[in-house]
Order: C-alpha cells, then structure tokens, then sequence
C-alpha cells in the first residue's frame, strides 16, 4: 500500500488511495515513461536516503530495456504488458546488441530483468494491476568468480607516468591515488567535499550519503614508518597539497562543502582595453563537481597513451589493487573490511583468499616435513 508522504505524481494522488477497482480504472492508460516515474519517485520516498545513483539505476533498466522492449512490441500501457511479453523480454535480452556491437554480459542481463521483476512487484503490490508477472520468471544465476580483478603493478605504474604536471595532470593524479592507494570506490570518490580531505591527519572521510553501505568511514592515506613515527608518504602529500593550492584558484571562496574534485577551464578569455579579446592558457576550476562518467573517460585517455588496456585501469580494477595488495602486505582481514567499507568479512577475505599469488613458493618455504626422517623405496 501507499505510505504517507508520498509525492503527489501525476494527477493519481487521489486514485492511488481509492479502492482498488478505482486504482485498476485510473491506471488504465498508464504509459510506460509516467509508470516508470511514479515507481522511481515512490521508490525513492519509501527508502529514504537511497543514492540517486540508484535511482538513476532502475530509470535506465526500466527505461532503456524494459520499456524499449515494450514499445517495440506494441505494447504502450503498462497493464497490458502480460507474462508471455516477459518472457519474451528474456530472450530479447539474450540476442540485444548494443551499438558498439556488444552483446549484453550475463550480469547486464541479470541487473536488466531484476529491475523488471522488481518493477512489476510493486506494480502489484500497489494495486495498480492485478498480477505480479514477474513472480514465476526466474532470474539469472550466474557463475560467480568471486576473484578480484586488479590492476597490475606495472600497468599502474605506466599510468601514473603518463600524467603530466601541468593542473589537468596533478588533478588526476590525485584521483587515482585515492582509488588505488585508499580504495575508494569511483562514486565515493566524486562524493568527496573539501573538508573530507585532512593532510594533518592523513585520512580521507567518506561520507554516508556517497558511501555503498551508507555508512561513515574515514580511510588512512598512504603510510609509512620513519624513526617509529606513522607519516603519510611525502609523496602523495605533495600530489595533493599541489591539487588543493589549485582547487582554490575559483572566482569565490571554498566552503568544507564544496566539491573536491571538479573540471577545470584551462582557457579563459581576457578582454583588453581596445575591447578586443586574446586566449590565455590560464587554469581556472569549474563549479560542478567532476562525474562518473568523466573520471572513466580520464582513465581510459590516459590507458591508451601509456599502451595499457583500458579495462586494466577502470576504478573498480583500482579499488582491488588497493584491497590485493593490503592482503599482500599483511593487513588484518578486519582493518581492511572496515577502510573498504564492506558490511561483510566475507566480502574482504576474497582479497585475502587470492593475495597469495605465489602459494606454492610459500608451502615450499614452509617446508613443513623439515628434519623429518622420510624413508622411501630406494
């Protein structure tokens, strides 16, 4: 049923909490583009803090597949979508072919008819049609591997190379250093405001609102150990303090609410006094912070000029070289959990599980059946 506070949509405020033989009238010429938003803006006020990249989710889902699908077919009012359509929608998503010419990964398939089981469910259980279609369409399972896909070393370090010091550069560089040496996923890292980065302290805090789990954490910057003293390597503390002098180059003045990371205007026009107008190659950061979308574009630019596969840098392979080489290096189980923000120890000891990549130089360094006498057939 309906909850309280729910946004008055489309003019069916009144009908959605009338009988249900008046919701079923009232919604009998639902199209797909208004269905489709009043589930995303109930959805959105019945999970109070969701991520609106959530909700962005399911508008694609819903709205790149489902309702594609259903407008190819005829099908234009939601109540007349039947189970037959459904399942024809699975096997329309077994032979879809995107523009590139790709075909959809099992995951892509399996994220696609989720939202489409979840869409018809509240559907149902809102009252606006009579059936939940979706509830004897079973849903992919997939292989898992749960093997974490990082980036190599040296294709790290060909990346980083191929960064220049100019503000662009330092910019990006700075971005990797987060994802890659604190583990930050890409959207906790756009998330980032002025005040969640401290040199002082040498911690970055991801916000709840920007974190997957929707909880506060604070991660350690790169650290080392000089004359039995923690310091965040000088290094990164360089990398940062140059992009941070930069990032106060705006036209106003920063507040602990501003975004961190944004784009920058590396041309700005200057007027003379003849009124005629000359390019200067000074840089300037914009007001909008940088998105996704953006900082996956940065990386793979930078992938091509330094000859690495772009998939080998994507920000995720970065967040599990973070977690791959922590196991390595011998980082309890329990302290890793809580810098990468998994709400399961099991999600951690993935990182731990395929650390050792050398396991069979370790059991032969262990040599367990020293000074053992082994006698054997001659």
């Amino acid at each position: 049923m309906l909850t309280r506070n729910r946004p008055q949509l489309l003019g069916f405020s009144r009908a959605l909490t009338a009988p249900a033989a008046a919701r079923r009238q009232a919604s009998a010429d639902l199209q797909w583009e208004s269905a489709i938003e009043l589930f995303v803006e109930c959805w959105a006020a019945d999970h109070p803090g969701i991520r609106p990249l959530s909700l962005t989710y399911y508008r694609k889902q819903l709205g790149y597949r489902l309702a594609a699908f259903a407008l190819g077919r005829g099908v234009t009012r939601v109540q007349d979508f039947s189970r037959s359509d459904l399942r024809a929608f699975v096997a329309w998503l077994e032979a879809y072919v995107s523009c590139y010419q790709r075909p959809l990964t099992q995951r892509g398939k399996q994220m696609a008819l989720n939202a489409a089981k979840t869409f018809f469910k509240w559907l149902h259980q809102e009252q606006i049609v009579s059936e939940d279609i979706g509830a004897q369409v079973r849903t992919y399972r997939l292989d898992k591997n749960t093997e974490p896909r990082a980036t190599p070393t040296a294709d790290l370090e060909k990346l980083l190379d191929v960064l220049s010091s100019r503000p662009a550069g330092i910019r990006d560089r700075a971005m990797v250093y987060l994802m890659a040496f604190c583990g930050l996923r890409v959207s906790e890292l756009v998330g980032l405001n002025m005040a969640d980065l401290d040199l002082v302290s040498g911690r970055v805090r991801v916000r709840a609102e920007t974190s997957k789990g929707r909880r506060t954490r604070s991660v350690d910057l790169p650290l080392m150990i000089r004359d039995g003293q923690e310091m965040v390597k000088p290094e990164v503390t360089r990398v940062l303090s140059s992009w941070l002098a930069l990032r106060a180059q705006t036209e106003q003045p920063l507040d602990d609410d501003a975004p961190l990371f944004v784009g920058l205007d590396l041309r700005r026009r200057n007027h003379t006094s003849r009124g005629t107008s000359t390019l200067t190659t000074a840089t300037r950061c914009a007001r909008e912070r940088i998105s996704v979308h953006t900082v996956r574009s940065i990386l793979r630019r930078a992938a091509q000029k330094a000859g690495v596969a772009p998939r080998r840098v994507m920000p995720h392979r970065l967040r599990h070289y973070f977690g791959l080489a922590s196991a390595k290096a011998g980082v309890p189980t329990t302290a890793l959990m809580r810098a990468m923000g998994h709400s399961s120890p099991i999600m951690t000891a993935r990182y731990s599980e395929f650390a050792d990549s050398e396991r069979r130089w370790a059991f032969a360094r262990a040599d367990i059946a020293k000074g053992i006498r082994l006698m054997g057939p001659e």
